[in-house]
């Protein structure tokens, strides 16, 4: 089962639609994009057009992997008309186990060009590969490395946005924006409740009225959150959740249960603590 690499929500959903061009402009049954992780090559996303040979939960140690060839060759591609019958693959327990011929791989990259895995094509027939054949998937991956690239660089910036504002000396809003990987949820808390700590803070406004949420985890890192501040004598207020969160029955019920109060939006809490907004 793979449990080494973290996904990729848009190089998914690109080669979701790449797949298929893919697959039948060079006349082949499996595309497949891995990602080396250290001493493995995992599966992050596989396309089947008839039999199923590669599977997105697939896992390979790296030695034994047909991408080794692929990320050890210079020019970073490697193919073979018949697996099974060229001697430097012909034993490998991988091909025994999914009995195909036809593999055609090339490297591709994340930010700043650092190798990131392979994207590659096998099939049951032999296939000899053309020039074209080769150029096209070579395109394939340029585009599939642009959106690795976007994915990464993307993360980059999650990681480092923690916007806390500062209201007086004892209150400060913290204004969640975007989309809260994991990664970033534990950069939240950590700058957090270093700056609560720092800063002596009493009250802190969550705000999550610009929040992006895909399924319940966020909630599960706001408990976190919301119960460490606790723990440290600071007060929580929740402002502008959505209304679509809102109407989530099991989102709601879980938002129902922390320790917090909550408001309309960001000025009604400010209005509560004592402080009014007006235009100059």
């Amino acid at each position: 089962m793979n449990t080494h690499y973290q996904s990729h929500d848009s190089l998914i959903e690109v080669s979701n639609k790449l797949f298929k061009c893919l697959t039948e402009q060079l006349n082949v049954n499996t595309a497949y994009i891995a990602k080396k992780e250290p001493g493995y090559m995992d599966v992050v996303n596989a396309y089947n057009k008839d039999r199923e040979i590669v599977t997105n939960d697939m896992s390979v140690e790296y030695k034994e992997s047909n991408c080794k060839y692929v990320l050890e060759n210079e020019a970073g591609i490697q193919y073979f008309t018949n697996l099974m019958s060229n001697v430097k693959t012909a034993e490998r327990p991988i091909t025994e186990k999914l009995q195909v011929k036809a593999f055609l791989g090339v490297s591709i990259y994340g930010s700043s060009g650092k190798p990131f895995g392979t994207l590659c094509v096998m099939d049951e027939e032999e296939r000899h590969f053309t020039s074209e054949d080769v150029t096209y998937i070579r395109t394939i991956a340029d585009v599939l490395s642009f959106i690795i690239e976007l994915d990464e660089t993307h993360e980059d910036i999650d990681l480092l946005s923690v916007p806390i504002i500062p209201i007086s000396a004892d209150i400060a809003i913290l204004a969640l924006q975007g989309k809260v990987s994991p990664s970033r949820a534990v950069k939240i808390m950590e700058d957090t409740m270093g700056y609560a700590v720092a800063e002596q803070i009493k009250t802190i406004i969550i705000d999550i009225s610009e929040i992006v949420v895909k399924g319940d985890e966020f909630i599960d890192h706001l408990n976190r959150l919301v119960a460490a501040l606790n723990l440290m004598g600071v007060s929580v207020m929740l402002s502008g959740v959505p209304i679509h969160l809102a109407a989530n029955e099991a989102i709601s019920n879980a938002l129902s249960t922390l320790d917090l109060q909550y408001v309309k939006s960001i000025e009604d809490a400010l209005g509560l603590l004592g402080y009014a907004l007006s235009e100059q």
